[in-house]
């Protein structure tokens, strides 16, 4: 039968202290909530993480991009997202892909604060250069829009886009940005978005 520390406390006052076994009351304690609270688990034997509440998975590698570390939630809430880096080849680049509950409170859980953040990722001087819809071609009838930001011609700098997506429950926002700005980079980084995982999204698989 679970025992709650004020239960606990009351026992203490009768029978004396033990300083042992609150210790391990409390520890236990603390690591139950954690274990409710956190949105990510470890997924099959391949390295994958899992974002528990809408079922979207962070590969180790999606293409010839390698996931930096383990996925990380957002503002200390159930969102989640993960940070990856192609370092080596004539492309380089890295792309951040966060998860967002559609009531969620994070400033880019909306269009609006995406796209404040990725004007400020692109660099002092950057400007829209073009805002086009963005279809996955492995899931019909999913698409978002995709901006593309370019930077003043007289400052060196890379290429950064914004790829966001909406649907009944979920936002995805990938922010993409590559060392060199080009037509290479910019099919690179589409590609990039095209294959990641997007079935998976909404499938919520019951891990807990």
């Amino acid at each position: 039968m679970a025992v709650t520390l004020l239960t606990y406390a009351r026992r203490m006052n009768r029978t004396g202290p033990t300083p042992a076994l609150l210790a391990l009351l409390i520890a236990s304690t603390l690591t139950g909530a954690a274990s409710v609270a956190d949105p990510l688990h470890k997924y099959g034997d391949e390295g994958a993480w899992c974002h528990v509440e809408s079922g979207w998975m962070f590969p180790k590698d999606v293409g010839n991009f390698a996931r930096v570390l383990q996925p990380y939630n957002i503002d200390g809430n159930n969102d989640a997202g993960a940070e990856y880096k192609q370092e080596s080849g004539p492309f380089q680049g890295a792309v951040e892909v966060d998860v967002y509950a559609a009531d969620s409170a994070a400033t880019d859980a909306n269009i609006d604060g995406a796209r404040t953040t990725a004007a400020r990722k692109a660099g002092e001087g950057a400007k829209v250069e073009s805002e086009k819809s963005f279809q996955i071609d492995a899931v019909k009838g999913l698409h978002g829009v995709k901006v593309k930001y370019a930077r003043d011609a007289k400052a060196a700098g890379g290429q950064t886009n914004l790829y966001y997506f909406t649907t009944d429950r979920w936002r995805v926002k990938v922010l993409a940005q590559a060392k060199q700005a080009g037509n290479e980079s910019d099919r690179a980084l589409d590609a990039f978005v095209q294959a990641l995982p997007w079935n998976t999204l909404g499938t919520n698989p019951g891990i807990h």
